[in-house]
């Protein structure tokens, strides 16, 4: 998961689809027609199925998997109904189409027809929750056909959506639908979080953060999202050029959600700048945003919501 830290200076910085079902048929030989037999071993059978591919369906839910946001996985999934527990929702089933839909092996992460795929997933799961999706504690699942079902004729791929919990990239274990969870009174909105490493700065700042935990902004907590910022479409930054361009493009929001301008933010000293987000799988499939939140010293432990705060002091 891609983190990033800077201060008013800039501080420091799924889903295997299920797998394809063959039939093996046994071929019989004998010495000859035994008494009252016409020889004829399927009169009367049905053929015997063709091998099959049978994505889950949508309204349904999944289990297992090793489902991590935008990561492809190898691993099994196992349908349930989504009033069990479960950790990703199905929403939509396209499927791959045209030149693409003759290769011999499906499309790979860093391709348009995955892009486009993912962008009508993206898209599938704003409707589906009623705002953004990346403003939710939540994150989509894409999983597209294993090589072994495309070449039995999968072209099917899969868009579910997870609630997420650390890091906000991984699922949490639910029960019930996740539809209209960005609706009011919002109770999947993304609102404040806690962090945790193991390398603080005498001031109370982590130089690395190791987890990031959603809370409710009632509860102690350090960190709390903004909005999000989109970069724009290029070749993948390195570390260091991915930081500046994401802490640069949320400082501003940042300075928005407090009201007040980036030379008063500049000048508080003591509301830094946190993001996450941006890792190559997620920009490898087009999906180019990042979280933003405000940070402050974990030394300060926050009970309430810090928007519209503007010069005053943090409170107590």
């Amino acid at each position: 998961m891609q983190h990033g830290l800077d201060g008013n200076r800039k501080r420091l910085s799924a889903v295997r689809a299920l797998p394809l079902l063959t039939v093996t048929v046994l071929v019989l030989a004998g010495c000859g027609t035994p008494t009252g037999t016409d020889g004829d071993l399927v009169n009367g059978w049905s053929a015997q199925p063709k091998a099959s591919y049978a994505p889950p369906a949508v309204g349904t839910c999944v289990t297992g998997g090793g489902i991590i946001a935008f990561e492809p996985s190898l691993a099994p999934v196992t349908i349930v109904d989504c009033a069990q527990e479960h950790t990703a929702e199905v929403i939509l089933v396209g499927a791959f189409t045209g030149p693409v839909g003759e290769a011999a092996a499906p499309p790979v992460w860093n391709s348009d027809p995955s892009r486009a795929a993912f962008a009508e997933c993206s898209n599938a799961a704003t409707a589906f929750v009623g705002a953004d999706w990346h403003t939710g504690r939540l994150f989509p699942w894409f999983s597209t056909p294993r090589e072994a079902a495309w070449r039995g004729g999968a072209r099917q791929w899969v868009c579910g959506l997870a609630e997420a919990e650390d890091d906000l990239f991984a699922p949490k274990a639910r029960t019930g639908s996740l539809k209209d969870g960005l609706k009011d009174p919002k109770p999947l909105a993304l609102t404040c979080v806690r962090l945790d490493g193991d390398d603080v700065s005498p001031e109370g700042f982590y130089r690395t953060v190791e987890a990031v935990t959603p809370v409710a902004c009632t509860e102690p907590h350090d960190t709390e999202f903004v909005g999000t910022w989109t970069a724009t479409a290029s070749s993948y930054p390195d570390a260091k050029r991915l930081n500046e361009l994401a802490s640069d493009g949320c400082y501003g929001k940042i300075a928005t959600f407090l009201g007040i301008t980036q030379l008063q933010l500049y000048e508080r000293g003591d509301v830094y700048t946190f993001w996450t987000g941006l890792t190559a799988s997620q920009w490898k499939l087009g999906d180019w945003i990042a979280h933003c939140f405000l940070n402050v010293s974990s030394k300060t432990k926050l009970q309430a919501s810090l928007k519209g705060l503007g010069m005053k002091p943090l409170p107590a």
